[in-house]
């Protein structure tokens, strides 16, 4: 990974003490950042590296992290910058086979129902912009060299570029830094997996050919396979490839070194017109130990990498965030009791570990130099996808899991479902549903996602009156939202299998955390004292 030089980038003085120290400014960290400045928590986050990225891999952002953004402000900018792909389509040996049709398949699930294809470096130029403007700025050339636990915080010691080293205080530490996380070492976390033995690379092209266009193309061949994905700019795609046995030791490798061999076996179906950027890395398949090590965390690679099979790296990074960066606030505030915490690795191990398992497989066969793998890759693969792509409820569920809105927390000690919900209904532990309704009798059918605050924990109610205030101690911390009965809004609820009387009470990361029919006060307060150890609410 390539990063800008740092000789316009100034860093301000470092403060003694923090809330939370963050350690790396890739995606994961900014995120973190941002929602911790969102929410009044004191954060610093530092960065060893001497800039921003200015190329890098991760292309595929998910609706899920679309569906974030917006409430940072970032959505529609993040789709200005980027290329929609609304579908992904499957060649074989040069010929088409299959179509995956994203917007088809997601369009009443999500308001982003496409793979938004933007590098990770304009992701992180978004992110960075908006942390700029919540006062905090990146730390650059500074990396954490030493950390030790004790009495209720950590001392961290810092070394700059310049060689000189501080030593700071922070109540507590996430480790947002990356495959060689400093933090997930210095824990002494395992890190626990091995590399794939291939090498890949990744080439910014001008490249004509058969693609079809603003889609992700796949092209697969007996000897392995290629991506292709549309970037800004007439015949601009990112190609994504095997770097062949015989060159993969070189270490001065250039694209005019790759080019024969790809054109050996894709003949002249593509003209390549010029290579802007090109490099090469290793995959691997990891995942930490233990998430969580009394007051430090990690994140986003620093806990799990894996193949970029389902573009799904960036946004899982981007989803542990989000999903740590209320409960610190909590904690850090006094509003909760520190136990709290333990639901971050509770919720997310599992996700990291499903995660592994379902891409590992996936890669495992499309990239094998087995004979039989080949076969399977040019005469089976495309003719299952084929068929999956052609049954509705098949397509929702891939729709699902690529977007990440399939994600579910239902063994978490946060999720409760209460008697009286039918068996369909949406359950504790699942996003909230994606609706458009009508908030006030006169008015027009909105996207109630915009309405959710994600600061704060929001109570959904449905056919049934507005609950009573409850304890003082819960009324800045939860918002209402009491749907009023119309058939516009009846036919909304239907299709997502909402049933009158209900109420969902979703979390600051859009989860349900407690759903049920009739609402009582004294059911919401129970939640808040033994789920989430608030203990304002049980005075």
């Amino acid at each position: 990974m390539k990063r800008s030089s740092c000789s316009e980038i100034g860093n301000p003085a470092i403060p003694a003490k923090t809330d939370v120290l963050i350690v790396g400014a890739g995606p994961t960290g900014l995120m973190l950042a941002n929602q911790l400045a969102r929410l009044g928590v004191r954060a610093m986050i530092v960065e060893r590296n001497p800039g921003p990225s200015v190329r890098t891999k991760a292309l595929g952002v998910q609706a899920r992290t679309l569906e974030i953004y917006a409430h940072l402000g970032l959505a529609d900018r993040a789709v200005e910058l980027g290329t929609r792909g609304t579908g992904g389509n499957i060649w074989v040996e040069g010929r088409r086979a299959a179509r995956v049709p994203f917007s088809d398949a997601g369009r009443d699930m999500s308001p982003y129902p496409f793979i938004l294809i933007l590098g990770q470096d304009d992701n992180e130029r978004l992110l960075g912009a908006a942390l700029r403007e919540h006062g905090v700025d990146v730390q650059w050339n500074t990396e954490l060299v030493d950390m030790v636990q004790a009495n209720g915080h950590v001392s961290a010691t810092l070394k700059r570029g310049d060689g000189s080293q501080l030593k700071i205080t922070a109540n507590w530490i996430a480790g947002c830094d990356g495959a060689r996380s400093a933090v997930r070492n210095l824990s002494k976390i395992d890190f626990v997996g091995a590399p794939y033995e291939h090498v890949f690379f990744v080439a910014d092209t001008q490249v004509s050919g058969p693609m079809v266009p603003a889609e992700v193309n796949v092209y697969l061949w007996r000897g392995g396979f290629h991506l292709f994905f549309p970037m800004r700019g007439a015949d601009h795609w990112r190609v994504v490839g095997i770097v062949p046995p015989e060159l993969r030791g070189r270490d001065d490798l250039e694209f005019d070194a790759v080019l024969p061999h790809i054109r050996k076996e894709v003949g002249s179906l593509f003209s390549f017109h010029a290579c802007s950027w090109f490099s090469t890395y290793r995959i691997h398949h990891r995942r930490a130990a233990r998430f969580h090590d009394r007051r430090c965390f990690l994140l986003g690679d620093a806990a799990h990498i894996h193949s970029p099979v389902g573009a799904q790296g960036m946004n899982t990074g981007l989803q542990d965030a989000y999903n740590l960066a209320w409960k610190l606030a909590l904690v850090i505030s006094g509003r909760a009791r520190v136990g709290l915490l333990d639901s971050y690795e509770t919720e997310r191990v599992p996700v990291a570990d499903r995660l592994l398992r379902t891409t590992d497989r996936a890669f495992a066969l499309v990239v094998s130099d087995r004979w039989l793998a080949g076969v399977f890759r040019t005469r089976v693969l495309a003719k299952v996808v084929a068929f999956v792509m052609s049954r509705n409820r098949l397509q929702r569920l891939a729709f699902r899991t690529i977007s990440q809105i399939g994600i579910r927390y239902p063994g978490s000690p946060l999720s409760q479902t209460l008697a009286g919900l039918p068996d369909d209904a949406p359950r504790a532990g699942a996003r909230f549903p994606w609706l458009r309704l009508k908030l006030s009798a006169a008015g027009p059918a909105e996207d109630l996602f915009t309405k959710l605050d994600d600061t704060r924990f929001n109570l959904v109610a449905f056919g049934q009156a507005s609950p009573p205030a409850g304890p003082p101690e819960l009324r800045d911390l939860v918002v209402t939202h009491q749907v009023p009965d119309d058939p516009v809004n009846d036919r909304e609820l239907s299709r997502a299998r909402i049933p009158k009387p209900s109420f969902y009470l979703v979390r600051p990361d859009g989860y349900v955390g407690l759903a049920g029919a009739r609402l009582d006060v004294a059911a919401l307060t129970r939640y808040f004292v033994e789920r989430l150890a608030l203990p304002m609410a049980s005075r």
